[in-house]
């Protein structure tokens, strides 16, 4: 078995990145007319008073908030904007075969394949065991990982605490 690669969901030190469709909440700090509950358009983007359309997708809270900030310096002394992820729609698994509860899942922290499997009721009653993850990887492409739910469920190769990333398809059979 190959070990996945990192993909789009986690910057290196662990924090989420901001998704197409994530719901995010925002506070300029002493501003209350500028705060606001957002949506992160599909184009990566949310608009706000005054300085109009930012990228979001791609940006933890704490970088969208630098961004934010520098921004707003234009209209205050010294602004303080707050940056929260309050609806992780992005982080979207879709999870199917041999589970008992197969479906599209929207998890709200970092979930490991494991989690997932887990999530979706666990192996079903006909399961063989093969689990086959599918990732969107560099360029585009589908790679896929394979592996036996025991060597999962063992630790073997670190894979039951792997990361699931937003548009992984995970497949049991």
């Amino acid at each position: 078995m190959q070990l996945a690669p990192k993909g789009r969901t986690f910057n290196a030190q662990g924090d989420y990145l901001i998704g197409l469709n994530d719901k995010l909440t925002i506070r300029v700090i002493g501003n209350t007319d500028l705060a606001g509950d957002y949506v992160v358009s599909q184009n990566g983007t949310i608009s706000m008073p005054l300085i109009g359309s930012e990228r979001a997708a791609g940006l933890s809270e704490r970088e969208f908030a630098r961004v934010l900030t520098t921004r707003y310096q234009t209209y205050f002394k010294s602004p303080t904007v707050s940056v929260g992820v309050t609806g992780y729609e992005s982080y979207r698994v879709f999870i199917t075969g041999e589970v008992r509860k197969p479906g599209v899942y929207n998890f709200q922290e970092k979930t490991t394949l494991l989690q997932g499997i887990a999530t979706a009721g666990g192996l079903g009653d006909f399961a063989k065991g093969t689990v086959i993850l599918h990732r969107i990887g560099k360029a585009g492409t589908i790679d896929k990982f394979i592996s036996e739910y025991s060597k999962i469920l063992n630790g073997e190769n670190r894979l039951d605490g792997f990361v699931l990333e937003r548009g992984d398809v995970i497949h049991v059979y």
